[in-house]
C-alpha cells in the first residue's frame, strides 16, 4: 500500500486521479487554507485520505512516504528555506521514493519574468508568502540527490511537471 504525501493541494481536485490510478493508496493531504481543506472535505470518496490542516512542519514525522506531490508549493518558499523543506522531506522517504513537481521555471523569457514579478507580489501582500522571487527548485532537489527522471514543459517552458528520484 502506497504512502503518498501531497503538500499544497489546493481543492483536492487530485484526489479522484490519484484514487483512480491507486485506490489501496493512503494519502496525507497537507494544506495551510482552511477554505481549501472543507472544499477537499466535500470531496473524499477515499477514507484513506488524513487531511492535515497546515504546512511541511505538520507532517507526522513517523511515516515514510512512498511519493511525494508538490504542485505550485516549491515556489512559496526562499532558495535557503526550500533546502531546508527538502532535506525535512527527504528524511520522510526511502531510496526508493519519488517526487512529482509541478512549479514554475524561470526561462528567462521577459513575459515570464513580467508574470512571475506580479504573481510574486499579490501572493506575498494576499497571502504573505516569505519569497519574492523564484528559487531554483530543480537545483535544491539535486542538492539532496534527487534525480530527475522525466519532465513535461507547458507554456513555453514556463511550467514544468517533473519526476525525481531518490538517489
Amino acid at each position: 500500500m502506497a504512502k503518498v504525501l501531497i503538500l499544497g493541494g489546493g481543492t483536492g481536485w487530485i484526489l479522484g486521479e490519484l484514487v483512480k490510478q491507486n485506490p489501496s493508496c493512503t494519502v496525507w493531504y497537507v494544506e495551510a487554507s482552511t477554505k481549501m481543506i472543507e472544499k477537499t472535505r466535500g470531496r473524499l470518496l477515499h477514507n484513506q485520505v488524513n487531511l492535515i490542516h497546515g504546512t511541511e512542519d505538520d507532517i507526522p514525522q513517523n511515516v515514510t512516504f512512498d511519493v511525494i506531490i508538490t504542485n505550485f508549493y516549491l515556489d512559496l518558499f526562499t532558495e535557503e528555506k526550500l533546502k531546508n523543506v527538502i532535506q525535512q522531506l527527504t528524511n520522510q522517504t526511502h531510496s526508493s521514493s519519488r517526487w512529482l513537481v509541478t512549479d514554475f521555471v524561470d526561462r528567462g523569457v521577459w513575459w515570464q519574468r513580467f508574470m512571475l514579478k506580479i504573481m510574486y507580489l499579490f501572493f506575498r501582500s494576499v497571502c504573505d508568502i516569505e519569497a519574492n522571487r523564484l528559487p531554483n527548485w530543480n537545483t535544491c532537489l539535486n542538492i539532496h540527490r534527487w534525480t530527475e527522471a522525466s519532465s513535461k514543459d507547458w507554456y513555453g517552458g514556463f511550467i514544468r511537471s517533473t519526476v525525481f528520484l531518490n538517489m
